[in-house]
């Protein structure tokens, strides 16, 4: 048997797309029943934020290129959840907006992100997690 510093798990990118993949089917598990996905999330949390907002602005803001999200958003808009409008001001620009499912889930699917952010909180000591999100930030740099 593999010790834990030896093949793949001796490299941090093994060791963070471990952990990402577990983190992600947690929230995947959890979503699934507003049908959202965790990337679907990631966008909608953008726009509740700033529904209206261009297209290339959020596509910065949730850090994916335009033609991952053009993807994902066809499904959201399938879903009724965001539609897309062209930009009066700049006619090769698009504004994405919520529709009211989205807005009327709102508060439901940010409640249960927040419950399944603070279930992995929870599993470190206060310092443990700001050391976490210190490492984190600091490798997303």
């Amino acid at each position: 048997m593999l010790s834990e510093n030896t093949g793949p798990s001796k490299y941090i990118c093994f060791k963070l797309s471990k952990v990402m993949r577990k983190v992600q089917r947690y929230y995947e598990s959890n979503l699934s029943s507003f049908g959202v996905t965790p990337v679907q999330f990631y966008v909608l949390s953008a726009l509740w934020e700033n529904d209206g907002i261009k297209f290339k602005d959020l596509a910065r803001s949730i850090n994916m290129d335009g033609s991952t999200l053009t993807g994902i958003l066809d499904r959201m808009e399938r879903l009724d959840y965001v539609e897309r409008r062209d930009d009066p001001e700049d006619r090769r620009s698009l504004l994405i907006f919520l529709k009211e499912k989205a807005k009327n889930n709102q508060r439901e699917i940010v409640s249960l992100a927040e419950r399944l952010n603070k279930e992995i909180k929870e599993q470190f000591s206060e310092e443990e997690f700001a050391i976490f999100e210190k490492v984190l930030n600091n490798l997303a740099q």
